[in-house]
Parts: C-alpha cells; structure tokens; sequence
C-alpha cells in the first residue's frame, strides 16, 4: 500500500511508511506514548530528567552578545517564569490568523521549522510538539492546560487556503504555487482526539483529503474512511493540516512545519516539485514576523544546505535561530570544528544562535519509547557522550529540547509583544479604509426585498397558470399547442400502412429501391403495355379512404409517383419536394409508412401458419403486421416532444420575461431562468420516459377491447382496398386483351369497356386472403393510433402543463432562498443593477466582523501587555 507523505507542506512521498493499520485503540484515553501503537511506560520523574544548570555564562554568550540575557528554563516547570500571560498571548495570535486577519492585513508573529529532507525536522517537531506525526503539511498549535488537570487535548483542522486550478506545473513568478491559486481561507474540523497514540493515523487521512482535494473531505474522516481507497491526485498542496493541541505542561507555541527542501526529484515527471516547495517556503519565511527555526543535521555539511541557501537568499538570518540534529551519528574521530564554530557564532550566523539537540535513535523507537524516556536519554546523552560533556560543555545552554522549546517560546513572546502595537495600528487603518469602501457604496433598497420578490413570483406563477389552463383571453398558448396536437394526430393518421395492390408481376418487373423504409419492398410500377400508360401495380394510400377510390388520391409520403395518371392524365411534372426548413411540422416523418406487397402479406401469412387446417390465417401474422405498422412512431413521438418543449420554454421565457423584465441587467433575472430551465429540463425528461414507455406498450402486443371500432374501421378499409383491387384487375384483364387482338383502346372508348367487366369475366381474386388481412391490420392502426394520440396528448396536459402549473412557484421560493433568514441580504444581491457591488458590499461586511473581533483579541492582549518586559537583546542586531 503506497502512503502519501510529505516532508512539510503536503508533497507525497512514496518512500514513507505509515502504518495505518496499527489500531488506535490500544492507546488509552490519556496515552502520552511517544510512538504510535505503544502505551505508555512508566514515567520517568520530571525532577530526575532536569539537567543541571550552570552558575557561569557560556562561551555562546561571551561570543554572541545576541545570546546575552537568555538563561531558559531547563523544564516545563520552569516555563511558568513566562506566566498566564505568555499563554494568553500566544492565544490570541492564534485566534487572529483563525479569523484570517492574517489575509487582510498583514503576517502575524509565527514560527516556521524548514531544512532539507532528511535532516530530522520531522523528529524535531515529534519533541517539541510531544506526539509522532508523519511527514505532512502542518501548522502546531500548542498551549499550556488551564489548570494540572486538565487532560490533553488535540483537535485537527484543514486549512485550505489553495485550490488546484489545472494539471501539474513549475512555478512562475505569476504563479509561484504552479497549479494552486488562493481562495478564501476555509477551515473544516476534521478530528477530536484525546490520546496522542491517534494522531499519526489521524494526520495520514488528513494528508489524503489534503491530497485529493476534488473528493469531499468526510470520505477521510476518522470512522467514515473504512471504504476510502489509499490513493492521491496530486503529489503536492500547499494547504495545511492545523493542530491544536492543549494539555499540561506543554510550551505555549505555534509554529509551522514546512516542506522538506528537495533538489532533485525522484522521476522526471515530478521535477516541477523541486521548485514549487522552495517557492511555498519563501511564501513562509519572507515576512519580517517568521521566526525561522532552521533545522541542520550534524551529518551534512552546513554549507551544503538548501535551506540555509534560502534563508540567505532572502535576508532571513537575523530572526533565524539553528537547530543541529543527529550529534549522536557524528563518526567517531570526525572534526567538530565546524559546529564549535557555528555554536560559537563565528561562523554560519545566524541572529539566535544554534541549538543542538538529540532524538531517540532506531532502537529507542523499537522498544516504544515514551516523550520523558526520549528526554531523559538526550539529557545522560550530553551529560556523558564526548565531546559534549568536555570540550563543547560551554555550550550546554544550548543542548537539549528542553531549552529550545524554552527559548522558542521567550522569542515568540518578545516578537508578539514587539509586533502588537504594529498589528493594532494596521488592524485599525483596515477597519477605517472599509468603513469608507462602504459609505461609498449605497445601500440596498429599504423596502422588505423578500416579499418584492414573492409578489413577483405570485404574478409569474398565476400567468402560468391562467395560459396552461387556457380560456379566453388567455387561450394564446393552449391554441397553438392544440393545433400542434392536431398535426401530431395527422402525421400519425397518414402513416398508415400501405398496400400495393397490384399483382406481383410474372415477368421479371419489380426492382427493389434502397431506403425502403423498415427493410420493407417498394415496387415500381411495372411496365405498361407499349403505348398504354397505365400500371397494374397501384399503391393504396394514406388519404384514400377518405377520398373513397378517386382516381388519384393526394399523396402524403413526400414521395414522387412516377407517371401517375392525375383525373386520367398523365403527370408530365413530378411534384417538387419542399426544403426541409420549409416543411409542415412533422412533414419529416410522413414517408415512414409501412408499405406492403401482398407476396409480403402472403409470405408473413405462411411464415406464421403453423401444422393444421389449410387457408387459414393464424392470429401470430396479423399481430406482426401490425406491430410493424407502428415501428416507426417513436420519431413522430419525438418531435412532437421536441416542438412541445421549445413552445413551453419559450412561452415560460416569455411570461418571466414580462414579470422580470424590470430586473432584467441584474443576478436576479438570470438566477430565476437558470431555475426554470432546469426545472423544465427535468419535467421534459420525465415526460420523454412517459411518453417512450406508452410507444413500447404499442409495440410490445396489439390489443383492443373495442370490438365495434375496430369492425367499422375495418369494413372502411375494407371497402376502399377491394374497390381498388378490383380497377387494378380490370386494367390487367383489358390489358391482356387488347394484347391478344392488337387493338388498343384509350379515353371514353377504354372507360366504357372498364364498365362493361364482370366479376365472372374476372374470376376469384387469388390474393383475397391477403387482402382480407390488410383490411385487418389497417382497421387496427386507426383504432391504435387515435388511442396512442390521445394518451401522449392527455399525458402531456396531466402531467408536463400541470407539473408547471402546480410546481414552479415552489421550485423558485425553495431555490431563491426568500424563506431563509437571510433572504433580505441575499434579495438585495440578487436585485441589485450591479451584482459585483453587492457582493463587495457582503465581502467588506464580513472583513469588518472580523476586524471587529481581532479589535476585541488585541484589545485585551494590549491590557495584558504592560505586564511583561520584552528582550531587548533578542532582537538587537
């Protein structure tokens, strides 16, 4: 499992390893165990760890007169020389960076831990700060438990200040942070904790939301992450993990454990990282408020240090104070001129000297070792380890964690007291310059917003209401949907299924056209007999019932008719084709008919027939005729969708439009059509669904009760497909005649001999079986379309119209907000001609809460402040 981990600010490291399947529960409530997964050992009293001070000053003190004056305390017990007030100091720099005074006006007093990689600055911090925390990004809020009692406590926050705007990139001088670009600073409670054996599993999800800053920060939280992957997005972020933490006895500090400083990145993808983290370092360190701890490893030679470089690199040395770690790996007969030197402040300077301290070794960690053992150990370690016992003893104010968490917490003391005055004055020119920013905005309109806004909604919605119901006057929308309607039903009517009732010829006359619909034949007219324009293969069309067998019915399929006779004449001009933009609604969908010959119906027929009774049709082939017949509704269906939709939407935009117009420039008018286009987007849809699944109930299995209907409409079909069945076979039988004679006949001469045929002369129709199935299915297609019409139709009214009718008022109060308690700020921003104004309105409101309590914070701080004596020689250059 490959853990995210980051040396500061989160940056993953692949080769860190946390274990986080240790369960936390072997911890006890007020476990104080120095490594994750062990309980607490057996103190060790605090009186037989305190190293001894010394009478004399050290060399450090005679030869950096920087030093002169700190004589830190060699315990926790002794911290209590900085008093409540320290505590209430530190306090309250803390609650100011949380109300993000730090983002209006200017760096608040800090300390910031750096080094490079590796240098022990992660084991550094487990001392100070008492608890073991992997490599992440975290800001350590520490303070003193209000009485002995009190029971430690640590809360843990993340801090996003940074959003990830783009893929990975080095940084520029535009953007320093590459991909990340500030935000509003946001802070989300993360965990609770009250046992320090949690915090490293506790910090490892923290570091995962961090890292996966698209995911929502609960999938991570202790006890809902028990199905969240271990995986990241991104290998860097500078937003941070915060902890405070309380409890008895610990320094009152808050300080920043920043990015490990790397040089070369492991694969060559990750090069941008090098410099986003010494960038995301200077970000920290730069402001003349930091306190740089500097953390260097006794094992590296100081002037290889990255982060020295920086340090130099930005004019930081005067406010740094060093930190040499690791003297327990210094190899036996190393010089250690170098760090005699730089403890000596001679060479390496920096303002506050240096440090040294040690922290438990490998083995120390094997056997689980607790925070007073660690101490203990690092006491004996300069107590009896050469050189540090003899020739480096003068230094020995200077050794040991104690003493630096001492000093750490006198120089953030004297650097808040020094910084407090300049805080409060830049804190007051803030609050002036926004009392001014907002006197010259105006303010919203006095009237109540909320119930503007009602009345107008109430207006908007009885509009709806009045045309979706219709009557006169308000009949405008319901006439022009009703007339859609009608269109609807005609495209659907003149899609009936059509027969070409001549006979299938004997000689080789059909030719089979691509793009038949549905895969269906259509055939040509077959070739007349020379000089004779007439053709036995004549189609029975969609309007032909109604005209009852006139000689040439209007053709609805959008289709040429060939040489077609039109009252007897021949057509010399094929009918032109309308452009599809000028088409009649639904025009687009009227050549979709299913045509049939009747070898189709006779082969549908036998494919059917199953063992039995000859000549018989069986149930199974009319049924497939007649789902065939209605495939092809669902694209009429879906026009009229369509067309109803666009009506709807723009009679909706058109009625908001009269109401609103007033609000028309304003975040108002846009937020109110955002809601009613999704709110019709969403009805449109169900309506879709609704209107797909009444299609499928069509075409899964014809069915009618309607006995009655489906008779009369067959008997109609019926009468109008023998009529012209029987004028196709009279034209054949003259046809044949006239061929064995010679002799043609043509105009009123041909006419008279049509009357004078018999059905005998004819003899039985060899296809009145197939004939008799079309009457059928086609008896069927009217009683089921003008059944499907009305259900689409009477759905679309009962369901689409109403849901707007009923609904729309409550979708745009709910999303609007004008119920919510702030419904009065919130009109007023959206009401307002300019809404960049009100929102700067609302921001500067906001800031001047804030500065309003940071007055309050400094307020007090200042009452107390008198009290305490600053060091002067602290920070004397």
């Amino acid at each position: 499992m490959a853990h995210p981990v980051s040396s500061g600010d989160t940056i993953a490291d692949p080769n860190m390893n946390l274990d986080d399947t240790q369960p936390s529960s072997q911890a006890t409530a007020v476990d104080e165990g120095y490594q994750t997964g062990h309980l607490s050992k057996e103190r060790t009293p605090r009186s037989s760890v305190r190293p001894s001070r010394q009478s004399s000053r050290t060399p450090a003190a005679a030869h950096h007169p920087h030093l002169s004056g700190i004589d830190p305390p060699m315990s926790r017990d002794g911290l209590e020389i900085l008093g409540r007030g320290v505590k209430k100091l530190v306090q309250g720099i803390q609650a100011l960076r949380q109300l993000g005074v730090e983002d209006l006006v200017l760096p608040l007093p800090k300390i910031c831990v750096v080094g490079d990689q590796s240098t022990g600055k992660s084991s550094l911090i487990e001392a100070i700060s008492e608890i073991k925390v992997p490599r992440c990004p975290l800001e350590i809020n520490l303070t003193e438990g209000v009485d002995a009692k009190a029971r430690w406590l640590c809360k843990v926050f993340l801090h996003k200040k940074y959003m990830q705007l783009d893929k990975p990139l080095a940084g520029s001088r535009a953007r320093p942070l590459g991909p990340w670009a500030p935000q509003d600073p946001e802070d989300f409670l993360f965990a609770t904790l009250r046992s320090k054996g949690d915090v490293e599993d506790a910090l490892y999800w923290a570091q995962l939301a961090t890292l996966n800053p698209a995911q929502p920060y609960e999938r991570y939280m202790p006890g809902a992450n028990a199905n969240t992957p271990h995986t990241f997005t991104s290998k860097f972020s500078p937003n941070v993990v915060r902890l405070d933490i309380s409890g008895p006895g610990l320094p009152n500090l808050s300080f920043y454990d920043l990015p490990g400083i790397i040089n070369v990145a492991e694969v060559e993808e990750e090069r941008y990282l090098v410099k986003l983290v010494k960038n995301l370092v200077k970000e920290y360190i730069k402001s003349e408020n930091c306190i740089n701890l500097l953390a260097l490893a006794m094992t590296d030679d100081a002037a290889n240090s990255s982060a020295m470089g920086i340090i130099k690199e930005i004019g930081a040395q005067d406010r740094t104070i060093g930190v040499l770690t690791k003297p327990d790996r210094v190899q036996s007969g190393e010089s250690f001129d170098q760090w005699r030197l730089m403890l000596s402040g001679d060479k390496y300077v920096v303002a506050h000297g240096y440090y040294v301290v040690k922290n438990p070794g490998q083995s120390s960690l094997d056997r689980g070792i607790d925070h007073s053992e660690a101490r203990a150990e690092e006491v004996e370690f300069f107590t009896t380890s050469e050189p540090w016992r003899s020739e480096l003893s003068g230094f020995s104010e200077h050794f040991g964690t104690a003493r630096l968490q001492a000093a750490l917490s006198q120089k953030l003391t004297n650097q808040i007291l020094t910084s407090l005055p300049h805080i409060c004055e830049q804190v007051r020119r803030k609050a002036e310059s926004i009392e001014t920013e907002l006197a010259a905005l105006p303010e919203p309109p006095a009237e109540n917003l909320p119930m503007i806004l009602m009345g107008k909604l109430t207006t908007l919605n009885r509009e709806i209401t009045q045309y979706l119901n219709g009557g006169y006057p308000h009949n405008s929308f319901q006439r022009a949907w009703n007339g859609m309607a009608v269109q609807f039903r005609k495209a659907i009517a003149e899609s009936r299924p059509v027969l070409i009732i001549g006979d299938p010829p004997e000689t080789p006359k059909r030719s089979f056209q691509r793009g038949a619909p549905d895969g269906a034949s259509r055939e040509t007219p077959g070739t007349p007999t020379p000089g004779r324009p007439h053709t036995h293969a004549i189609e029975l069309l969609d309007s032909e019932e109604e005209e009852q067998c006139k000689p040439e019915p209007i053709s609805f399929s959008g289709r040429k008719r060939g040489h077609t006779e039109v009252n007897g004449t021949p057509s010399s001009t094929p009918r032109k084709l309308p452009r599809l933009t000028d088409l009649p609604p639904f025009a687009t969908v009227k050549g979709l008919a299913r045509r049939f010959t009747l070898m189709d119906i006779r082969n549908i027929i036998q494919d059917a027939h199953v063992a039995g009774i000859p000549n018989q049709v069986d149930p199974k082939a009319i049924e497939r005729m007649s789902q065939m017949s209605v495939e092809h509704w669902d694209k009429p269906i879906k026009e009229f969708m369509q067309a109803t939709g666009n009506m709807l939407q723009n009679f909706m935009l058109k009625t908001l439009e009269d109401v609103f117009g007033a609000w028309k420039q304003t975040a108002l008018y846009a937020e109110v059509t955002a809601i009613v286009n999704g709110f019709l987007s969403q009805a449109l849809n169900a309506q879709r669904d609704a209107a797909s699944r009444v299609y499928r109930l069509e075409l899964y299995k014809p069915i009618t009760y309607n006995g009655a209907a489906l008779d009369e409409a067959k008997e109609k079909a019926l009468l109008v497909i023998r009529g012209r069945r029987r004028e196709a076979r009279i034209a054949r039988f003259l046809d044949e005649q006239e061929a064995k004679t010679g002799r043609l006949t043509s105009g009123q001469e041909r006419l008279k001999r049509v009357a004078t045929v018999t059905d005998i002369q004819l003899g039985a129709d060899p296809y009145q079986q197939e004939i008799d199935v079309m009457g059928i299915v086609r008896g069927y297609y009217d009683c089921a379309f003008s059944r499907f019409v009305d259900t689409i139709c009477r759905d679309i009214q009962g369901e689409l119209f109403a849901s707007c009718r009923d609904h729309i008022y409550m979708e745009l109060e709910e999303q609007l907000g004008v119920m919510q308690p702030d419904a009065n700020d919130r009109c007023a921003r959206l009401m307002a001609e300019d809404p960049q104004r009100e929102i700067r309105r609302a921001q500067l409101k906001k800031e001047k809460d804030t500065l309003a309590k940071a007055q309050g914070w400094l307020s007090s701080l200042s009452e107390e402040s008198p009290e305490m004596e600053v060091d002067e020689d602290l920070y004397t250059a």
